[in-house]
C-alpha cells in the first residue's frame, strides 16, 4: 500500500494537464540511458589514452576544451531545432515542424563545414595561442588529435540535426539507437587503434572519424524511418528553403552564444592549468572523467527538458512548464546526493584505471570530495534550470548571466586563487563550483517570475 502512495506521487510530480507521466518517462529514459553511455564512453576513452602516458592524456584534454568550445557551435543549431519543433509540435502545425526538421539538420551542416575549414587554416596559430607553454611532446599529440576532431564535424553535425528534430517530437528512442551506435563503433576503434595497436592519439581520430562517417548513413536512414512523425518530405531536402535554415539559425543565434562565452571561459581555465604543468592537466582529465560519472542523470534531465517545457511553451500551459521543471530540478539533486555517495567507496578502484600520474590521486580525491557537496546543492539549479528558461525562448537572458558569471567570476576568481594565490588545480575547482551556486540563485529568481516565458519564438 506504501509503495502504490509514493508511486501515485512520483506519477503527480512527472506528469501534467497535457503531459503524461507515461510520455515523460518514455522521453527521458532513453536520454538517461544516452547520457550513460556517452560519460561511460568518454571515462574508458580516457583509461585507454592513460596507457599512452600523461603526454597523450594532456593534449587530448588541452585540444577537449577546445573541441566543447567549437563543437556547441552547431550542436546550438540542432539544441534551437528541438525548441522550435517542439513548439510546433505542441501547437500541431506539422507542416511548419517538417520543414522546420529539415532546416535544423542543413543548419548543422553547415556550421559544422565553415567551423571545419575556419579552424584548419587556423590550427597552429590558435594552438599557439591557447597553449604555447604545454610541452613539444603534448603540442605534437594536440595538433593530431584537433585535425581529426575538425575532419570529424560535418559527419557530427548531420547527427546532431538528426537527433535535435527527433528530441522536439519526443522520439527519444530513435535518436538513442543513433548515439549508441556511433559510440559504439568509436569505443571499439579506440580499443583496436589504441589498446591493441598502439597508436595513441592517433588512432583516437582514426576511431572517431570513422564511426562518425558509419553514423551519417544511420542518420540518413533514421530521418526516412521517421519521416512520418517529423512529416518530412524529400522535398525538403531537394529544394531547401534558406530562409527557414536562416530561421533556424538565428533562433540558435543566443544558444552558441551562451556556449560559446561558457566553453570560451572553460579554455581560459584550460590555460590557467596549462600553466600548472603536465601533471596537473592530466590530474584535471581523470578528475572531469571521474565526477562525470555522476552527471549522467541530472545532464539528461537537462536535456530531456527542453522537448517537454517546449511543448508546453506551445500550447501556453505555463502551469505545467512550471511544476515540471521543478520536479525535473529536485530529482537532478537527489540524483547527486545518491550516485555521489556511492562512487564515494569505490574512488581507488577507479583511479586504478587511470594510471594518474604519482602523486595525483590525494589531489583528486579533494577535488571529488568539493564536487560532492557542491553537485548536490548547485549543479541542478545552475544547469537544468536554465535548460527550462532556453526552452521558453528566454535564451538572451541566461547567454548574459552565463557571460557574466563566468567572465567576471570564475575566471576572475580562479586566476586570483588558483595562480596569484597558489592555491594551483584544487583552487581553480572550488571556484568552479561556487560560480554555479551564484549563476543558479540568478536562474532560480528569474524562474519565480514571469519574464522567462514571455518570448515568442514562433
Amino acid at each position: 500500500m506504501a509503495t502504490k502512495r509514493i508511486g501515485n506521487k512520483i506519477r503527480g510530480w512527472f506528469s501534467g494537464e497535457d503531459i503524461s507521466f507515461a510520455f515523460i518517462v518514455s522521453l527521458a529514459v532513453p536520454v538517461i540511458i544516452d547520457q550513460f553511455f556517452l560519460v561511460s564512453f568518454n571515462f574508458i576513452n580516457t583509461a585507454m589514452i592513460s596507457s599512452s602516458g600523461a603526454e597523450a592524456v594532456s593534449a587530448v584534454n588541452m585540444v577537449g576544451s577546445l573541441h566543447y568550445f567549437m563543437v556547441q557551435v552547431f550542436a546550438a543549431v540542432g539544441l534551437g531545432g528541438t525548441v522550435v519543433i517542439a513548439q510546433y509540435y505542441g501547437r500541431r502545425n506539422f507542416r511548419e515542424m517538417g520543414k522546420m526538421a529539415a532546416s535544423t539538420v542543413f543548419g548543422c551542416f553547415c556550421m559544422a563545414l565553415a567551423l571545419t575549414i575556419t579552424f584548419l587554416v587556423l590550427r597552429d596559430p590558435v594552438l599557439s595561442l591557447l597553449f604555447g607553454k604545454a610541452e613539444p611532446t603534448v603540442m605534437t599529440n594536440a595538433k593530431i588529435y584537433m585535425t581529426g576532431l575538425l575532419l570529424s564535424y560535418p559527419m557530427q553535425a548531420i547527427v546532431e540535426g538528426t537527433n535535435g528534430s527527433l528530441r522536439g517530437i519526443g522520439r527519444t528512442k530513435a535518436s538513442l539507437k543513433l548515439s549508441l551506435l556511433m559510440n559504439a563503433i568509436y569505443i571499439a576503434g579506440n580499443f583496436l587503434f589504441v589498446s591493441q595497436l598502439g597508436l595513441g592519439v592517433r588512432g583516437l581520430t582514426y576511431s572517431l572519424n570513422i564511426s562518425r562517417f558509419i553514423a551519417v548513413f544511420f542518420a540518413i536512414y533514421t530521418l526516412y524511418a521517421n519521416s512520418g512523425l517529423l512529416h518530412i518530405r524529400r522535398l525538403y531536402f531537394r529544394y531547401p528553403s534558406y530562409k527557414k535554415i536562416l530561421h533556424i539559425i538565428k533562433i540558435s543565434i543566443p544558444f552558441a552564444t551562451e556556449s560559446l562565452v561558457f566553453n570560451g571561459g572553460k579554455i581560459i581555465m584550460q590555460i590557467l592549468i596549462v600553466s600548472l604543468g603536465t601533471q596537473n592537466i592530466a590530474a584535471n582529465a581523470i578528475a572531469v572523467s571521474w565526477v562525470q560519472l555522476s552527471e549522467i542523470i541530472p545532464s539528461a534531465l537537462s536535456t530531456s527538458l527542453v522537448p517537454i517545457v517546449g511543448q508546453c511553451i506551445g500550447r501556453d500551459n505555463i502551469r505545467d512548464a512550471r511544476k515540471l521543471t521543478k520536479s525535473f530540478v529536485l530529482l537532478g539533486c537527489l540524483a547527486f546526493i545518491t550516485v555521489d555517495l556511492l562512487l564515494l567507496p569505490f574512488f581507488h578502484v577507479g583511479m586504478s584505471l587511470f594510471n594518474p600520474p604519482a602523486g595525483t590521486v590525494p589531489l583528486i580525491f579533494q577535488i571529488f570530495i568539493i564536487y560532492i557537496f557542491t553537485h548536490f546543492l548547485f549543479w541542478s539549479i545552475s544547469f537544468i534550470l536554465p535548460a527550462a528558461l532556453r526552452a521558453a525562448g528566454d535564451a538572451k537572458f541566461t547567454t548574459a548571466v552565463s557571460l557574466l558569471s563566468m567572465w567576471i567570476y570564475r575566471i576572475g576568481m580562479g586566476y586570483l586563487f588558483g595562480i596569484y594565490l597558489g592555491y594551483g588545480l584544487l583552487g581553480l575547482f572550488t571556484v568552479t563550483c561556487s560560480e554555479w551556486a551564484i549563476r543558479g540563485s540568478i536562474f532560480y529568481f528569474r524562474f519565480r517570475g514571469s519574464k522567462w516565458y514571455a518570448n515568442k519564438l514562433i
